[in-house]
């Protein structure tokens, strides 16, 4: 099953979300804009596994999976994420 326009939109606006607040909380270490959009998309691919979802749980669980696929990856430590609101899209991370 192919994901609607309106899942992708919201999968990449949580995306944008976790990274931004990831680089904030890693005191203002912007990612090189590549490396940006690389960590974004692998957050879409594991988010879209996951939604429809009103499971912040799942959301978090999901975006967690991706960082972990692609930071973790690279040895970049770093903040997770602690809930994603199934409303808005908005994240809170939590320092590991």
């Amino acid at each position: 099953m192919m994901p609607s326009p309106d899942l992708e939109r919201f999968a990449t606006l949580i995306a944008d979300n976790v990274v931004t607040a990831y680089e904030r909380d890693r005191e203002g270490a912007p990612f090189h804009p590549t490396m940006r959009t690389t960590v974004v998309s692998v957050l879409v691919r594991s988010l879209l596994l996951v939604l429809p979802t009103t499971s912040s749980g799942a959301l978090a669980a999901a975006c967690n999976r991706g960082l972990d696929d692609v930071v973790g990856a690279i040895g970049i430590g770093g903040p997770r994420v602690d809930h994603v609101d199934p409303d808005d899209g908005s994240v809170t991370m939590t320092a590991v």
